[in-house]
C-alpha cells in the first residue's frame, strides 16, 4: 500500500508538470552582437543570445574551473575551502542531511559564525525529514542565519497543478564571495562516498552571477538578511587560484542558467534542446532521472537520425523506485532512432552533465526531465570551452568501457509482456509532455 502510494504521488507530481508546458521556447535573436559575446565560439553565440534574453545572464570570461566528478576529491577541497573561509559561507541547497558528512559541515559553519563570519543557510524543507529538519535548526543559536524552502502541502499541490511542486533543487555554495560550487550533490554521505555525481568550482567573474541567483531565493524566504556580499576583484581571485594535484582551468567562458517555476520562460529546456538541434558531431550525457518533454525526446532522436552521435548513460540501479520504469519507457523508441544507451553498473548514478562537440559542457542540478524543466527551482552553468570539454568526453568514454554495460535494441524487444506494460503504463500516466 505505501508503495502504490508513493508511485501515485510521483505520477500525479510529474503530471502536475503540465501547466508550464504550454509554454513555448522563446525566438532565437537575430540580432546577436558578437561583440557580447566575445568569449564564446561564432557557432555558439546564437545560444549565448538565447539564454540571456530568458535569464539575464551574458558569458562571462576569465574563470578558473574545476570539475569533481570523484565525490572524495570534491570533499576534500569542500572542507578546505570551508575551513580558509574568513568573510562569508552561502549555501543554498535541496537536502543536507545531520549523518557524518552532514554533522561536520554544520559543525563548521557553527564555529564559523562563531568567529564573525556571514553564514547563510537555504534548505529545501520537503526534500529533509521533519526530525533532520529539528536537528539542523540547532545551527541557528551559534549565529548561522537559516531558513527552509516552503514545503508545499502534499493534497492541494497536487490537484491544483498551478502551483505544482515547486522544489528547490539548486545546490549551490558561495565562500568570501569569490570561490562558488554548484551540481548534483547534496549534503549527504552517499554523494560523497558512494554514488557517481559531478560538481563544479569555479572562481572569477561569474561567481557575481552565482551570487545573484542565491539571492533570487534568498529574497523568496529572508528578505531581511540583506544584499550579499561579492569579492571586489573576481579576476584577481580566478588567476590567483590553484588546487594543488587537481586539474584545473584557465581563462574559461561560463555562462549561468537559473530556472525558476514562477517565471514565463523555459531556459533550461531552451538551453538543453538548442544544444542537441545543433550538435553536429556528438552529443553525449549522464542522466539519471526522466521522463524529458516530448519535445527534448524528439530533438534526440532527431540528432541521432541525422548521424549525430548520441549516447546516455542511465543507472542501473535508481534511488527513486519509479524512476528505473520511467527510463526503460524511453529505451525503444531512442535505440529505434539510433541513440546508444548504456546503464552505469553498480552505485546509484546522480550524475546531470552534458556535453557536445569537444566546446560545450552543461553541468549542475537540472536533469532531463519534466521536474527540472517545469517545476524546480534549478541552476546549471555552461562551460564554453574545448579543454574543459574534451576532459569530460574523455572521461565519459573511460568510464562507459569500465563502468558500464550497453542496451540493445534486442536486448529490450525480449523484455516480459509484464515488463512492457509496467513501463507503458507509468509512461503513459507521467510521461513526456510539451
Amino acid at each position: 500500500m505505501k508503495r502504490a502510494l508513493s508511485l501515485a504521488l510521483a505520477l500525479m507530481t510529474v503530471a502536475g508538470c503540465g501547466y508550464r508546458a504550454p509554454l513555448h521556447k522563446s525566438y532565437i535573436p537575430t540580432d546577436v552582437d558578437s561583440t557580447t559575446y566575445s568569449g564564446v565560439a561564432p557557432a555558439y553565440q546564437e545560444l549565448a543570445a538565447l539564454l540571456e534574453k530568458d535569464t539575464g545572464f551574458i558569458p562571462q570570461e576569465g574563470n578558473t574551473v574545476t570539475l569533481f566528478p570523484g565525490g572524495e576529491k570534491k570533499w576534500e577541497q569542500l572542507l578546505e575551502d570551508l575551513d580558509y573561509a574568513s568573510e562569508s559561507i552561502y549555501m543554498d541547497h535541496y537536502r543536507f542531511c545531520p549523518d557524518s558528512a552532514g554533522t561536520i559541515v554544520s559543525r563548521i559553519l557553527e564555529e564559523k559564525a562563531r568567529e564573525g563570519v556571514d553564514v547563510r543557510v537555504i534548505l529545501d524543507k520537503g526534500a529533509i525529514k521533519k526530525k533532520d529538519r529539528e536537528e539542523l535548526l540547532k545551527m541557528r543559536p551559534s549565529g548561522v542565519r537559516m531558513e527552509y524552502f516552503h514545503k508545499p502541502g502534499m493534497l492541494i499541490d497536487h490537484i491544483w497543478l498551478a502551483n505544482g511542486f515547486n522544489r528547490d533543487h539548486r545546490k549551490i555554495l558561495i565562500l568570501d564571495g569569490q570561490t562558488a560550487y554548484l551540481g548534483g550533490r547534496n549534503i549527504q554521505d552517499p554523494y560523497f562516498w558512494e554514488w557517481r555525481d559531478a560538481d563544479i568550482r569555479i572562481t572569477g567573474p561569474v561567481v557575481q552571477d552565482i551570487t545573484s541567483i542565491f539571492e533570487e531565493n534568498q529574497q523568496r524566504v529572508a528578505p531581511e538578511w540583506g544584499k550579499a556580499q561579492v569579492a571586489k576583484d573576481l579576476n584577481h581571485a580566478a588567476l590567483m587560484d590553484n588546487i594543488p594535484e587537481m586539474k584545473q582551468f584557465t581563462d574559461v567562458t561560463v555562462q549561468m542558467v537559473a530556472e525558476s517555476p514562477t517565471d514565463h520562460k523555459l531556459p533550461i529546456r531552451n538551453c538543453f534542446e538548442w544544444a542537441i538541434e545543433h550538435a553536429q558531431r556528438y552529443f553525449w550525457f549522464y542522466n539519471p532521472y526522466t521522463p524529458a518533454p516530448a519535445s527534448t525526446i524528439q530533438a534526440l532522436k532527431d540528432a541521432a537520425a541525422r548521424g549525430v552521435d548520441v549516447r546516455w548513460i542511465a543507472p542501473a540501479n535508481n534511488d527513486v523506485t519509479v524512476e528505473k520504469p520511467m527510463g526503460e519507457s524511453l529505451y525503444k523508441e531512442l535505440l529505434e532512432a539510433g541513440v546508444r544507451i548504456y546503464e552505469w553498473q553498480g552505485e546509484v548514478l546522480h550524475t546531470k552533465q552534458f556535453m557536445s562537440d569537444d566546446y560545450l559542457l552543461i553541468l549542475g542540478s537540472a536533469n532531463l526531465d519534466n521536474l527540472s524543466f517545469f517545476l524546480n527551482y534549478e541552476v546549471v552553468a555552461l562551460v564554453y570551452n574545448s579543454d574543459v570539454t574534451r576532459d569530460a568526453a574523455a572521461l565519459y568514454l573511460k568510464e562507459l568501457w569500465q563502468h558500464c554495460e550497453e542496451i540493445t535494441l534486442e536486448e529490450v524487444q525480449q523484455w516480459s509482456a509484464f515488463r512492457k506494460f509496467r513501463n507503458w503504463f507509468i509512461r503513459t500516466f507521467g510521461g513526456p509532455i510539451g
